[in-house]
């Protein structure tokens, strides 16, 4: 059972990060979960509303209440009404109240939909949400992954996503091949807002789930803590993937993928996101079981091979930022 403590990461906390696929947030209140904190969405109208997901009377949940004609939120215990802004609008146990206290009112959160996904901020965003041009494209073939729960830090997750090294073992047949397993020096490139690691050339027997053996180039980009991307192919053909990682708690995250592709429009995505699946469930053991569970910035506390020199970038990069959450 999660708890129900806040957990504050300055970084973290003032940060953007995806909560629920849109498609889940319809005409009743959704409950999602974000650094220890319980949170209740809903949509008024055309607008996503994220409030927390406790009701200032009793502490009862408010995901578990309706909405009352889609525009403001009731709480089953004693049907409190709290409208978009999160004000108290009715108490039916005292009609006669008309002026509610500050108490009575809900903490609100910032929040935007973007490429299939809801996003949530707890503080003051220092960023926007990060831009993924693949996806903003016309001839965009583009669909959601997830959500994956995995209990793991979240910086274990996102160093997972930018190994190449493992590809050969825990991806074999798909993204590639004991055959095959040296990984290429690579061009890697540090600035201060983001992490990219380039030309890095690999073969893969089925590298989109496509059933097409190649060579494939990457481009793999951290562009904040938590989120990261990478794109392939060649000429005109690009394949690419965003992941974002949602902390829940220290050991307790949940990742999400955004798929893109400007080729085969014959190809079902339902066939694509089952081979995203197949891919995660291969990885969350694996990242499961490492320890430690967070992530270690101190680069003696585990051994590293030369082609890891993202890993240790990313690393370097978390330290400089000050990130705790989710590391030792």
């Amino acid at each position: 059972m999660l708890k129900d403590t806040l957990i504050y990461d300055p970084i973290l906390h003032d940060a953007w990060h995806i909560v629920a696929l849109a498609e889940d947030v319809k005409a009743r209140p959704l409950q999602v979960h974000l650094l220890g904190e319980t949170i209740a969405l809903w949509r008024s109208q055309a607008k996503i509303i994220a409030c927390q997901d406790r009701c200032p009377h009793r502490g009862v949940s408010l995901s578990m209440g309706w909405l009352d004609g889609n525009s403001a939120i009731v709480c089953p215990y004693h049907a409190m009404s709290f409208d978009s802004q999160g004000y108290c609008t009715r108490i039916p146990a005292d009609l006669k109240i008309k002026s509610f206290p500050q108490a009575a009112n809900l903490r609100t959160y910032k929040v935007k939909e973007k490429y299939g996904f809801v996003w949530v901020a707890l503080g003051e965003p220092k960023q926007e949400i990060p831009v993924f041009p693949e996806w903003e494209q016309s001839s965009a073939i583009a669909f959601e992954c997830g959500p994956y729960y995995i209990n793991a830090s979240a910086p274990r997750i996102v160093e997972n996503f930018v190994d190449i090294a493992h590809f050969p073992f825990t991806h074999r047949g798909l993204l590639g091949d004991p055959q095959f397993p040296e990984v290429p020096n690579y061009r890697l490139v540090v600035e201060a807002e983001e992490i990219s690691a380039e030309d890095i050339h690999f073969y893969q027997p089925n590298p989109e789930g496509t059933g097409e053996a190649k060579s494939v180039s990457y481009l793999y980009k951290i562009v904040r803590p938590l989120v990261a991307c990478f794109a392939k192919g060649e000429d005109s053909k690009q394949f690419s993937i965003f992941l974002a990682v949602t902390p829940i708690e220290e050991t307790r995250s949940i990742a999400w993928l955004g798929v893109a592709r400007n080729y085969s429009p014959e190809i079902d995505n339902d066939e694509l996101r089952t081979f995203q699946d197949e891919v995660m469930a291969q990885d969350i053991p694996m990242v499961e079981s490492q320890r430690p569970q967070k992530l270690p910035l101190n680069l003696q506390q585990e051994f590293h091979f030369p082609c890891d020199k993202m890993s240790i970038a990313y690393r370097k990069w978390l330290k400089q930022l000050g990130l705790q959450f989710g590391t030792c």
